[in-house]
């Protein structure tokens, strides 16, 4: 069995729940930071952890970052779970726009990447409460719910043993954020924002833990492609000697992310 290392903040549970207020919102993710603590087979706090800081970028226009993308599936679980993070990240996306058409179209589309990946009855609950949530624009239901679905397939998926599918849902959540978040910052560049993409070393961990999967968890011609934007990734979310990721980096950011997700989602 594959055991993936990753990181889980040590906050309470309020902390989780999104938004929350600036002063409470972590910024990047330091993996020196002593207030981390590493454990086995868990997973990477992501999106909740990108999208509880928000509130440093201001009003932004989320409803610009919502997309309807036609989600086709085939018989390679590694990218179905990768989907399955991406899907789960637009949910938080929709949610900031408070769109209710494109949260309930999240909500069903987790329910059949569930059912692809063998867990459709563990999820079927948190999905409809997705989209009842949404259609009574009760927007912090929607995101309990939401990370609900998430971790109850990570925890279903760990159980089943399928440890490799636990990282790639927990990456394609950490891509989906990282691109909305690179693309905002991209139309509204701030330095203070630009802080958020300060991960360095949550990326190195990334890509490590990606190299250490089994070959049969990386066939198909995307996953060689993510090693690569990993590594790129690595080097441009590297703050200057000011401490700010360089407009011109998060032009970067946005392109490389965009590429990938554009790649998981071709068959």
């Amino acid at each position: 069995m594959v055991m993936i290392r990753s990181v889980l903040p040590v906050l309470s549970a309020v902390a989780f729940l999104f938004p929350v207020c600036a002063q409470e919102a972590p910024g990047r993710i330091d993996l020196s930071d002593p207030n981390l603590v590493v454990v086995e087979a868990s997973v990477i706090p992501i999106p909740l952890e990108i999208f509880s800081s928000l509130d440093k970028l201001g009003t932004q226009d989320w409803s610009k970052q919502v997309g309807e993308r036609e989600i086709r599936l085939d018989a390679n679980r590694s990218r179905t779970a990768m989907l399955f993070g991406l899907t789960v990240s637009d949910g938080f996306i929709a949610v900031q726009a408070q769109d209710k058409e494109a949260v309930r179209r999240v909500g069903r589309e987790v329910l059949r990447l569930a059912s692809s990946l063998g867990v459709a009855s563990s999820v079927e609950q948190h999905a409809n409460a997705i989209v009842n949530g949404a259609g009574q624009g009760d927007w912090p239901v929607v995101r309990k719910e939401l990370d609900k679905t998430r971790q109850t397939v990570l925890n279903k998926m760990s159980e089943l043993r399928d440890d490799e599918l636990v990282a790639l849902v927990s990456l394609g959540g950490w891509l989906g954020g990282t691109q909305a978040l690179a693309s905002v910052l991209k139309q509204n560049y701030s330095v203070e924002g630009s802080d958020l993409l300060n991960q360095p070393d949550l990326v190195k961990q990334l890509k490590m833990d990606f190299i250490t999967l089994p070959a049969r968890a990386k066939r198909g011609k995307v996953f060689g492609q993510i090693t690569q934007t990993l590594e790129h990734l690595e080097s441009l979310m590297r703050a200057d000697a000011s401490g700010a990721i360089s407009q011109g980096k998060v032009i970067e950011i946005s392109l490389s992310t965009k590429n990938l997700v554009d790649a998981i989602y071709e068959i």
